[in-house]
């Protein structure tokens, strides 16, 4: 003989579980106050970041370049090789003698021609005879900008004057890349 079983849905929950549910207030609006709470994280990592990247940069040779937190624009180009090289060149990890000679990868650390100079960043852009020719142009052409004798912070966007420290990223991206020295940058 063959009995059937008889499988029945759950019970419907009691009224008062329904009438209770009502009864309560409204759910809150998380959405509000996530973003709110968002909001308010975001300025506060935000401040921290200011204020120890403003603390670093007294610390570093790129503090004599940037002295705030602000996204510099002017920093950039199409030449990513270009933007690699004045990074470096700001931030003063290079592969120029004196850095590399700093990390104890070489021996040396003076310039290939000039051996009683460190090679530096400075030395390259503003000094060294080597690249007269190029520094020459570099000059002439930073002089309509009523740059007479640009320090290494003018050649690598450190002025205040956006507009003005763009032009003057672009005359020192050409001294660059016409002096042949990107590769020891």
């Amino acid at each position: 003989m063959v009995t059937s079983q008889h499988y029945s849905s759950p019970p419907p929950p009691p009224s008062w579980a329904a009438a209770e549910a009502h009864s309560l207030p409204s759910p809150i609006d998380m959405t509000t106050d996530l973003t709110d709470s968002l909001t308010n994280l975001q300025t506060t990592c935000n401040r921290h970041w200011d204020t120890e990247l403003t603390d670093a940069l007294q610390y570093t040779s790129l503090g004599r370049i940037r002295h705030d937190t602000r996204h510099h624009w002017w920093t950039h180009s199409p030449s990513r090789a270009l933007d690699t090289a004045v990074t470096r060149l700001r931030i003063g990890h290079t592969r120029l003698n004196a850095h590399l000679h700093k990390l104890g990868m070489t021996d040396d650390p003076h310039c290939p021609w000039c051996p009683t100079y460190p090679d530096t960043p400075e030395h390259l852009l503003l000094q060294c005879p080597r690249h007269h020719s190029h520094r020459t142009a570099l000059l002439q052409s930073l002089y309509p900008l009523l740059l007479r004798r640009p320090t290494l912070a003018d050649l690598l966007g450190g002025s205040p004057d956006p507009g003005l420290a763009f032009k003057i990223l672009k005359h020192t991206r050409t001294f660059l890349h016409k002096s042949g020295q990107m590769h020891r940058i």
